[in-house]
């Protein structure tokens, strides 16, 4: 499948949200498309300019054990993501209906994101990177700018009882963003 009949077999559902959970498609493939570690979509070896059909694709895509699948109700097309579905680039700060402050996440494909319970700030591996975890098994890796903005705000926060770590609140929840040196 190329990408032109892929994008008209995803533009034929109506509405944002698709019905993933009811799709079971019997044909899987693999389609020469990756997502670079910068959120970058490369298919044939070209970046996909059009940020629509970018946007298009996360709808659809999952992750599943350790593989990431494109889903259609026709195919299940696995490509290969090198770090994280996604990738946070900015954010802003509101107040809920209870005065609490929420940080809400902006993503390379325009999704705001509420860090919340629902989807938690997490950092792993050795170097403790920072990750928000999502929908259907993915990802966004929240790039190293829009991180030190947000260890900044945690820091205007600090008070003395937290053990000597930085902890950043959302939507009434404590984020670990490390240790204070």
């Amino acid at each position: 499948m190329n990408l032109t009949q892929l994008e008209q077999l995803i533009s034929s559902n109506s509405g944002n949200a698709y019905p993933l959970e009811k799709w079971q498609p019997s044909n899987e493939q693999v389609m020469d498309l990756h997502i670079t570690a910068n959120g970058d979509w490369i298919h044939q070896g070209c970046k996909i300019k059009r940020q629509k059909l970018v946007q298009l694709f996360s709808k659809i895509l999952i992750k599943e054990e350790q593989s990431y699948y494109l889903l259609t109700p026709a195919e299940k097309l696995r490509i290969e993501v090198r770090d994280a579905a996604f990738v946070i680039v900015d954010f802003t700060v509101e107040k809920n209906e209870h005065d609490q402050q929420v940080i809400w996440l902006v993503s390379n494909i325009g999704d705001n994101i509420p860090m919340s319970d629902q989807y938690p700030l997490q950092l792993r591996g050795d170097k403790e990177r920072p990750y928000v975890k999502l929908w259907r098994g993915l990802d966004a890796l929240i790039e190293r700018n829009t991180y030190y903005q947000l260890v900044e705000l945690a820091l205007s926060q600090q008070t003395e009882d937290t053990s000597g770590q930085l902890i950043l609140h959302s939507d009434n929840v404590g984020f670990h963003l490390g240790a204070l040196i």
